[in-house]
């Protein structure tokens, strides 16, 4: 539980020094020695904001630990089988596969700027890409292979939750996917390539990254945007991997 439901704004007309002429104690020692009105609420924000990362901080550290071990008991056991059934195409940046606790966190307070309601814990599941894996192909069988890969995942038990097509965008090729651990809840992310495309986006990843920031000067981010549409118009698309559809079955 979050700081929220222990303490809530005063209205004006019920502030603790307007109660029937008693002296407002506080809850601490800290709080109470300060005499100005003002500064008290100051400190309780202060005091709030400062629960509320501790407590994120912890709801993180736990859901990190969850991640660790279902990637490393289910998830790539399962993903190194998949890549074994054909020899053709390989997985790539397998080291990556876990996002690093400190961009979890970000991503945490993210979701829960967005929707305050949200605990920490619901605010972590919501990240769909704490475990992540890219399939390579080559340009001739990237469409076919995708299909079957897809296939090969569902046999393994996982659930596809998302599927998107960037294709036919300007500013990444490729198509990324979302998949769900049954056992546990778990999602993960599985990006398809060609060699050309994955290359492009470890090439525009520090762009990616800065046009994500929102203290990036738009003058910046235009230019920024403009470097990533002229890596991707180089890149070949494979025969009919713009018709590969979409799927979205629930969030």
């Amino acid at each position: 539980m979050g700081i929220d439901r222990l303490y809530e704004p005063y209205e004006d007309n019920d502030r603790p020094e307007h109660r029937d002429g008693r002296r407002w104690e506080g809850t601490s020692a800290g709080a109470s020695d300060i005499g100005d009105p003002s500064d008290r609420y100051t400190y309780f924000d202060e005091f709030k904001e400062q629960v509320d990362a501790e407590y994120r901080a912890d709801a993180v550290d736990r859901g990190c630990e969850r991640v660790r071990e279902t990637e490393e008991n289910i998830v790539t056991p399962a993903m190194k089988r998949i890549e074994a059934e054909d020899p053709d195409r390989h997985l790539v940046g397998l080291e990556f596969r876990l996002k690093g606790r400190d961009r979890l966190e970000e991503k945490v307070a993210v979701e829960m700027a967005a929707a305050p309601e949200l605990t920490a814990e619901e605010a972590f599941a919501n990240v769909k890409d704490g475990i992540r894996y890219t399939f390579q192909y080559s340009e001739e069988r990237y469409t076919s292979s995708v299909y079957a890969d897809c296939e090969r995942l569902e046999a393994a038990g996982f659930e596809q939750v998302q599927r998107r097509n960037s294709w036919t965008k300007e500013e990444y090729k490729g198509l990324n996917s979302w998949w769900c651990v049954q056992e546990t809840g778990q999602q993960f992310e599985v990006q398809f390539h060609t060699q050309a495309s994955f290359e492009a986006k470890q090439q525009t990843h520090a762009a990616y990254e800065r046009i994500r920031d929102p203290t990036t000067p738009d003058e910046e981010v235009e230019g920024l945007r403009r470097f990533q549409r002229d890596v991707s118009a180089t890149i070949p698309i494979p025969p009919e991997a713009e018709e590969i559809p979409d799927i979205r079955r629930r969030t």
